[in-house]
Formats: C-alpha cells, structure tokens, sequence
C-alpha cells in the first residue's frame, strides 16, 4: 500500500518537473524566431510651397464720354507680382461688365482692345501716352488685339509680361478703340417694333440694322495669373 502511494508520489512529481523543464525551454528558446534589426535616420528636408501673387493698380481711373467711331481711350494699369515667390505660367486678362450695352457686346462695332508695356511709368500728355524707351507690344493669344466682348468670355494670354516672376512689373497702357466703321446713323436705322432707337440692333450689324449712338458700358479688367507646369525640384 505504501509502496503504491510512493510510486505515485514519484509520478506526480516527475510530471512537475517535465513542465517546469518544459516551460523553462520555452523561455530559453521562445526568442529564436526574433531578427537582429538597427535605425538609420537621414538629415531632415524642409518642403515649403511657393506663392502666387498678383497685384494691379490703375493709374488713371477716368471714365470717357460722348465717345464717337474713331475714339481711342488709353489707360494706365500697372502690374506686379511683388509678393509672389513662384514664377507663374502666364497672365491672363478678362474683362468684366457691370453695366453692358453694345459697346462691350459686339465683337465686330464694339470696343478693341490693345496693351503696351513700358520699362517705367509712361507719361500722359492731352490723353496720350509716351514711353521713354519705347513701348513694347503685348500680344492677347497671340493677335495685336482683341475684342471686348471675347475677352467677357474667355480670358486671353498676355505674353511677355516681366510680372511672370517673382518681384517684377509691368508699366501696361490699355488701348480702346471705338472701329470707325461702327454704325450709327438714325436716318437709315430701322428699328424692330417696340426696339429703342438708340444702342439697339443687330450684332456686327450695318447702319440699317444696328445704331450704336447713346451706348453706356462699364469695364473692368481683370487679371490671372496661373502657376507654372510642374517640374523635377
């Protein structure tokens, strides 16, 4: 009987031992599957985005009137990107009409618009303007000129403009122009019932269907300037 308690004493304690032993190596060797690892940093890069800023001012602010075919209306405006610090891609010009009338309306009759730049302030004498080293053209998509009434529409590219980079600016003269051939002669107008004799008819229309006397338009104009293409920086 003794004997019998004994040998499972022993058992018992055999059985303990085995898990001690077994936990023991599963301590020793739970960490074989870890790798050696090490942490290199490198030198920290500052990333900053740049800044596009345009500004414009008008020099001179007049209005014009009794404006007659063959009247051209020049204005200064200058423009810069003073506080900019990316270059852009281009400057776009708009224009916008708070009060509109055929003057901004008709692409063919109604206003012209043209720019010039000059190296420094131009001077103003009797309503013209003069540029000590002459002025340059700019050119509005690519043409000399462009109507009014496109420009409400679609913007136009103003090339050559020193305000495409940071810091510069441009000394631009706006030229209206009234085209000669521009109608308005009540005489030969024929008016649709109920339409007003005056700044009334037809679009790109001849002295029979369109008169532009007694016209009244409000312009402003409005610049864009739109970042550069992506590159590798």
């Amino acid at each position: 009987m003794k004997s019998a308690r004994k040998r499972r004493s022993v058992a018992k304690k055999l059985v303990a031992s085995a898990a001690l032993l077994g936990g023991a190596l599963s301590l020793a060797f739970g960490g074989a599957f870890a790798t050696f690892t090490d942490t290199a940093s490198g030198t920290p890069q500052s990333i900053a985005s740049g800044t596009i800023a345009l500004a414009a001012t008008s020099v001179n602010t007049a209005g014009a009137v009794d404006i007659v075919p063959g009247d051209t209306i020049a204005r200064e405006v200058d423009l810069n990107s003073t506080s900019a610090t990316a270059a852009d891609g281009s400057i776009t010009l708009g224009v916008k009409a708070t009060t509109s009338s055929l003057l901004d309306q008709d692409p063919t009759n109604g206003l012209q618009l043209s720019v010039q730049d000059c190296a420094a302030a131009p001077t103003l004498s009797s309503n013209t303007y003069t540029c000590a080293g002459g002025f340059t053209p700019v050119t509005l998509n690519g043409s000399s000129s462009a109507s009014v009434s496109s420009l409400e529409t679609t913007p136009a590219v103003l090339s050559g403009l020193k305000s495409v980079n940071p810091g510069m600016k441009d000394y631009l003269v706006m030229n209206l122009a009234f085209p000669s051939s521009a109608p308005g002669d009540p005489s030969q107008y024929k008016p649709l019932a109920g339409a007003a004799p005056t700044c009334s008819g037809a679009l790109s229309g001849t002295a029979a269907t369109e008169n532009m006397q007694g016209c009244s338009s409000v312009l402003t104009y409005a610049f864009t300037a739109t970042q550069r293409a992506g590159a590798p920086q």
